[in-house]
């Protein structure tokens, strides 16, 4: 955030990188729990040996890419501090509410097998979710540099670190301040 107001480009870069480098890690280490030993969080809570069998089934279907994860992460996170909490929480709705609520409603009348659709619903609406906010992110500080102004959900923005597949280019200005 400092950095940004500073105008310190490089410096925002680099933490960005840092960020994204221990948010991926984190978020393959968790995917890498989940496929290789899928019933050790389960069995922390049943010893019932059917319910871990599927719960360890479903498990590695619902995380297939949580793996990725780390970029909605690190996106959001610089979103915030940026000064643009609107932006990660719309990607947070956009994800959970917009994408996968409808998609766990959709997937079982495409796919024949009805359980699967919907543990399949989450990898699904992470790919999505997650090249969403990563083009919006590189949108934004591709014209972070320029000082572009916006129109954001009907309010005039000087900061041009909003995302891009949701604005309307309104005219160049030099700053990127917050409105």
């Amino acid at each position: 955030g400092y950095n940004f107001g500073a105008g310190n480009a490089d410096r925002v870069r680099q933490t960005f990188r840092l960020l994204l480098r221990y948010c991926l890690t984190y978020s393959m280490i968790l995917w890498a729990i989940c496929m290789v030993f899928p019933r050790l969080i389960p069995s922390m809570f049943t010893n019932n040996e059917e319910l871990l069998s599927y719960t360890a089934w479903a498990l590695r279907h619902y995380m297939a890419l949580s793996g990725i994860f780390g970029i909605q992460i690190a996106c959001q996170q610089t979103f915030i501090a940026i000064g643009n909490a609107k932006t990660s929480l719309f990607l947070a709705v956009y994800r959970k509410i917009i994408l996968l609520i409808p998609l766990i409603y959709i997937l079982p009348a495409i796919l024949e097998q009805k359980d699967r659709a919907v543990f399949l619903a989450e990898p699904v609406a992470d790919f999505i979710a997650v090249t969403t906010t990563a083009i919006m992110f590189a949108y934004q500080f591709k014209n972070a540099r320029r000082g572009v102004k916006y129109v954001f959900f009907g309010e005039t923005l000087e900061n041009p670190c909003i995302p891009g597949v949701f604005l309307i280019k309104w005219y160049n200005g030099n700053s990127c301040g917050s409105k």
